[in-house]
């Protein structure tokens, strides 16, 4: 049974309106037309072509579209402000360091509101807030920025040649040129140290020796800044009588002797201030008694006798002034010392000699031994009598 035409017109109409309701509701969940969403603001000096349902995206993907775009209400403030709507979902992303700017969305010249990605650290942006705006992307704006900067550059060229062109400047550089050639010849043909330093080989190497030198002296005194180091930690770590003194129980027994010994005096020296003994007296004047104007007439006595001594010795008087001032006396004396030590020696000598002969083995003679005398009286005469010659011998 073939369908009316009603049906199949009516059929064909429910299955388009079916297609184009998948259509609209997959476009619309491709750009959450049907998500919830939060209203957030931009506020830019230039949004070079953005309008309202331009995208928004947050780390390349769309979180929301462009909603509004005009002037703030309050006269005064210049700034475009751009209203937001970004998915509920997305928005907890947007924080205080996150950054709104302007973009291109194409060739074209279309653009788009992007938004960095808040740290995990920063406090989110509650709905309606307003989110910070940075510089545009666009590289039309990047072009332009670099021609403002050029601009500026050939302004200060401009400045610099027009400053180069004044004749007073002229005059300074020639003046300066001027006076680096005449500083150069001085330098080079000048009677100076610079001059002889560059020229004379005796210079350089009198410099060269006193830095050798300095060196040297800096060795030395790095040698003994290390020898002083080592004394002190010696000191300090020990053994020896300094680390003892300081650190030791024999130190403190050692300090507290020197602080009685100082106390002693100070009580000492306090007693003789105070007082009236002879120290006093003659320390500090008055009346010093019998004894003390002896001893001070005394004391005066032997000075005068030493001023007296002193200048005869510086006249020549005496044995000891000759000997000080007379060359002559000197020559006799060293004459006489020299006459005694050779005396000394000759007799050293004549010394030497006799020891030397008293070592010597002596040599002892023995007379042959006497025959047996056959006189019966065995007179003692005849047998001495041999000796008798022997010792005439």
């Amino acid at each position: 049974m073939a369908l009316s035409r009603e049906v199949r017109v009516g059929a064909f109409a429910f299955t388009g309106l079916l297609v184009l309701g998948l259509v609209i509701f997959l476009i619309g969940d491709a750009r959450r037309l049907f998500s919830s969403t939060d209203v957030y603001f931009a506020a830019f000096q230039e949004i070079e072509g953005l309008k309202a349902g331009s995208p928004v995206q947050m780390g390349g993907l769309e979180v929301g579209r462009v909603h509004r775009v005009d002037y703030h209400s309050d006269p005064s403030n210049n700034e475009i402000r751009v209203t937001l709507k970004i998915v509920r979902e997305e928005a907890r992303r947007i924080r205080a360091d996150s950054v709104a700017r302007v973009s291109p969305k194409g060739m074209l010249g279309d653009k788009l509101i992007t938004i960095t990605v808040g740290g995990p650290d920063q406090a989110p942006l509650p709905p309606g807030a307003t989110i910070p705006s940075g510089p545009s992307n666009d590289m039309f704006a990047q072009v332009r920025g670099l021609g403002e900067k050029a601009n500026h550059v050939l302004d200060n060229l401009e400045r610099t040649s027009g400053t180069f062109a004044e004749e007073s400047f002229r005059e300074d550089l020639r003046q300066s040129a001027s006076s680096v050639r005449n500083i150069l010849q001085s330098v080079d043909q000048g009677d100076g140290y610079v001059p002889r330093l560059l020229n004379d080989k005796a210079e350089a190497e009198k410099l060269s020796r006193a830095i050798s030198n300095l060196e040297t002296t800096s060795d030395k005194l790095n040698q003994l800044l290390g020898s002083l180091n080592a004394a002190a930690s010696r000191v300090n770590s020990g053994p020896g009588l300094a680390h003892e003194v300081i650190y030791g129980e024999e130190g403190a027994k050692v300090a507290t002797q020197i602080g009685r010994a100082a106390d002693e005096l100070a009580l000492t020296l306090e007693g003789i201030r105070n007082g009236d003994g002879l120290a006093h007296n003659l320390l500090y004047g008055g009346e010093m008694g019998t004894d003390g104007e002896k001893i001070a007439s005394n004391v005066a006595a032997i000075t005068d006798d030493l001023r007296i001594i002193t200048r005869q010795l510086r006249e020549g008087k005496g044995t000891l002034g000759a000997l000080l001032v007379d060359p002559s006396v000197y020559e006799d004396v060293k004459v006489l010392l020299g006459n005694v030590q050779r005396n000394e020696v000759l007799r050293a000598l004549v010394r030497y000699s006799i020891q030397q002969d008293e070592q010597q083995r002596k040599v002892e003679v023995r007379d042959p031994e006497a025959p047996v005398s056959s006189n019966p009286m065995g007179s003692p005469a005849s047998a001495a009598s041999p000796k008798a010659g022997s010792a005439s011998k």
